[in-house]
């Protein structure tokens, strides 16, 4: 899933790389950095949520 960030720097950094061919490699390596980066912070905001729901259903059953 890309991020609007993500999609905004492919876009900067592909119009440079217009420019410069070298700069293809750049827009890919910093799209998958920030890929993952969201991936990890989906990833932790739903285990967070896993918690939370398994104390309150903790709470409900005392």
């Amino acid at each position: 899933m890309k991020t609007l960030n993500s999609i905004a720097i492919e876009y900067l950094l592909r119009n440079d790389s217009q420019k410069n061919n070298n700069k293809s490699e750049d827009i890919t390596r910093e799209v998958i950095r920030i890929n993952a980066e969201q991936l990890i912070k989906s990833q932790k905001s739903l285990l967070f949520h896993m918690y939370d729901l398994e104390e309150e259903g903790e709470e409900f059953f005392v």
